[in-house]
């Protein structure tokens, strides 16, 4: 059984904002906030991090939403 999942451009947006906080909050966590190099560097690095980890998960949420609606639709 194969199944297309369809990446909508809303997807990708609410992706890059949660890895961008998130980033930012790891950051948080282990450095204290400033403008300083290596507080530019742990956000990314927390950035990249949360997306890669979390492009499954928010497919997957999206996924489990359309579902519902096409099954209140039809039922």
């Amino acid at each position: 059984m194969s199944q297309d999942v369809p990446v909508h451009v809303t997807d990708l947006l609410i992706l890059v904002v949660v890895s961008v906080v998130g980033g930012f909050l790891l950051a948080a966590w282990t450095l204290p906030p400033a403008l300083a190099f290596d507080f530019a560097v742990s956000v990314l690095a927390g950035t990249v991090f949360l997306a890669f980890f979390l492009f499954i998960p928010v497919m997957g949420v999206r996924l489990f939403i359309e579902e519902r609606r096409e099954d209140e639709r039809s039922g």
